[in-house]
C-alpha cells in the first residue's frame, strides 16, 4: 500500500490549479522529516470538510508550494456530538483531544464542576486552545478526519446546561443507580456528552441535570479514569448513532 502523507493547510483552495504555500511547520515536517522532493503528491486537509490532493511544486526547508488537483468538499456527519468534560489535573484534559479528534469529536468544552481538580486560569485559556488546535491537527493527518473540532471556553456545569435546547438529547455519564444504557432519540441533529470529575458529580449537580431533563447512562460497573471515561463515552454513542 502506498504511504498516504497527508499535510494541514489554513487556507481553503477554491479551484483546481491553484498554487498555495503551506505553513512553516507544516514545511518544515515535509521537507525535514519526510524528506519530500518536487513532484511528491500529497493530501491536504482544512479542517472543515475539505480534502486535496496536491502536487508539490517546490520543497524547500522552510517553504513548500503546492498545485491543488483535485477537491472534494464533505457535508458534517449528523447528528453533530458536543463532549463537555471536566477539567482534570495537569494534562489530564490535553491527553484527551487526539483520540476524540480520531473518532470525530465536533465540539468539546471544558467544565468546571463542584469536584473539579486544579486550578485553572482564563487569562491562560487562549494560548492552551491553540496549543489544543495543533493536536487537533495532527490527530486529523494522522485518521483523515476531515473535521478539526471547536473549542469552547470552560463553563461551570450548571451554566452549560442552561446552554442545551430542549428538544437536544443530554446524557451524563454517572456511577449513579439510576443510569442506564445510551439510547439517544432518532433523528437527531446534534447530542450532548457529559463526562464529570473522577470524584464523580455530586448529588447537587445530578439533582440540577434532572431538573433540565437530563438522561444518566452508565460507562459499565468500574470507575473510569477522566480521559478512559471520554473516549469510551464517545465510542459507545458512535456505535449508537452510526453503525
Amino acid at each position: 500500500m502506498t504511504r498516504r502523507i497527508r499535510a494541514y493547510m489554513e487556507q481553503t483552495p477554491t479551484c483546481v490549479g491553484e498554487e498555495c504555500f503551506l505553513s512553516e511547520d507544516e514545511a518544515v515536517h515535509l521537507s525535514r522529516v519526510l524528506r519530500l522532493q518536487t513532484g511528491a503528491k500529497i493530501e491536504c486537509l482544512d479542517g472543515k470538510g475539505g480534502c486535496y490532493q496536491a502536487e508539490c511544486l517546490e520543497v524547500h526547508r522552510s517553504k513548500v508550494q503546492i498545485r491543488i488537483l483535485t477537491i472534494d468538499q464533505s457535508e458534517p456527519q449528523f447528528p453533530e456530538i458536543r463532549l463537555a468534560v471536566a477539567l482534570g489535573k495537569a494534562n489530564k484534559w490535553e491527553e484527551l483531544i487526539r483520540p476524540l479528534t480520531e473518532l470525530g469529536i465536533n465540539r468539546l468544552t471544558p467544565i468546571v464542576s463542584e469536584r473539579t481538580e486544579g486550578e485553572f486560569s482564563l487569562t491562560k485559556f487562549e494560548a492552551k486552545k491553540i496549543r489544543w488546535q495543533k493536536i487537533a491537527q495532527e490527530a486529523c493527518k494522522q485518521s483523515g478526519n476531515l473535521w478539526i473540532p471547536e473549542f469552547d471556553q470552560p463553563v461551570a456545569f450548571t451554566e452549560l446546561l442552561k446552554q442545551i435546547p430542549e428538544d437536544q438529547d443530554c446524557w451524563v455519564a454517572s456511577l449513579h443507580v439510576q443510569s442506564k444504557k445510551f439510547a439517544p432519540s432518532p433523528g437527531l441533529k446534534k447530542i450532548s456528552l457529559l463526562i464529570g470529575p473522577e470524584g464523580g458529580w455530586s448529588e447537587k449537580e445530578e439533582q440540577i441535570a434532572l431538573q433540565h431533563g437530563a438522561s444518566f447512562f452508565t460507562l459499565g460497573k468500574n470507575t473510569l479514569r477522566l480521559e478512559t471515561a471520554a473516549v469510551s463515552a464517545l465510542a459507545v454513542a458512535r456505535q449508537h448513532l452510526f453503525c
